[in-house]
């Protein structure tokens, strides 16, 4: 049995092998790596700002899709959660009994990326200013385990959830 797995670019579908248990999937680490590291390709020719861009639209709708298995599986209220923090709904689903292996990725995932979103740039100016240019192999490497990171709890959400993007917020009326 095979699962299919659409690329960032739109490109023809390509099938990932699944083995099965009895009648569940399941996803190895080898294939959820092959998967992460083609995904990553499309960011190799980014620039370092361009990278931490990408980082934090995709870590932001790995967010939104968190929020909506909190509402779709487990009954929360969307406005109720709509300005939760990343910790805060990984905890949610946490407590709400999702699989401890994803909630394991997505607590890692959260680590990193309040790391890059609060401290990193700050970090690498810092370290620029004191020690020249050549320090920012140091910011990419935090840079490049979060995009690692981000893809890899991207894969294995689709795969788990079946690659439903987050679903629009209706707008709301203006009062």
């Amino acid at each position: 049995m095979s699962e299919t797995a659409k690329t960032d670019r739109d490109e023809p579908t390509r099938e990932v092998a699944t083995m099965t248990r009895g009648d569940r999937k399941s996803l190895s680490a080898k294939q959820v790596h092959a998967i992460v590291t083609r995904r990553l390709r499309r960011t190799e020719k980014l620039n370092f700002l361009e990278s931490f861009a990408m980082f934090m639209g995709k870590a932001q709708l790995v967010e939104l899709a968190l929020k909506n298995i909190l509402a779709g599986k487990y009954g929360y209220d969307e406005e109720r959660i709509e300005s939760w923090p990343l910790g805060r709904v990984v905890k949610a689903l946490r407590e709400s009994g999702l699989r401890q292996d994803f909630v394991h990725l997505v607590e890692e995932l959260k680590e990193h990326r309040n790391y890059i979103a609060h401290e990193m740039l700050a970090n690498d100016a810092l370290l620029r200013r004191l020690a020249g240019g050549g320090t920012r192999r140091i910011a990419w490497k935090s840079l490049g385990r979060g995009l690692y990171l981000v893809e890899q709890a991207i894969v294995v959400h689709d795969f788990l959830f079946g690659g439903t993007s987050p679903r629009p917020r209706p707008s709301r009326p203006k009062q």
